[in-house]
């Protein structure tokens, strides 16, 4: 291959090729229907926020423990967040005690999580105290049995 070929671009492709896109187009029945239907759970993923679990405190949250996303802050150093869904919704959180708690929690595993209060640290920031404990119910193994 020559240099040229190997410094040219390759254009962007469309998927499906040459740009053509089928849709199925729902009937005014269906569109009617639509419009009057009820929701479920809620799909949008949403950050709960110290703040949140301090307004909490005693509160228990029954969720199921999906695993840890890995993310950065601004100066570039990594830290990890849990992912958990309650069965209405789904949230992250990224509290270091509760990352802690669940760092050999099995993925699928149902947790009770209760924010017991906060400690203030030095600088005067609130941090959030837990107790999480394991539920008897594993998404992934045990979910359907009664």
């Amino acid at each position: 291959m020559s240099d040229k070929n190997q410094n040219q671009e390759v254009a962007p492709e469309l998927h499906p090729k040459n740009g053509e896109i089928t849709f199925i187009m729902p009937s005014t029945n269906a569109i009617g229907a639509l419009k009057n239907a009820g929701t479920g759970r809620k799909l949008t993923v949403s950050y709960k926020e110290k703040s949140e679990w301090i307004s909490e405190i005693g509160i228990p949250v029954e969720c199921f423990f999906l695993g840890f996303k890995e993310a950065s802050d601004a100066k570039g150093n990594p830290y990890f967040m849990a992912k958990l869904h309650d069965g209405v919704k789904a949230f992250i959180a990224a509290q270091t005690v509760l990352i802690q708690a669940l760092m050999n929690t099995k993925m699928g595993q149902g947790v009770r999580i209760t924010c017991t209060g906060s400690t203030k640290t030095t600088g005067g920031n609130d941090i959030p105290l837990f107790d999480v404990d394991e539920l008897e119910i594993n998404l992934f193994e045990n979910a359907d049995e009664g």
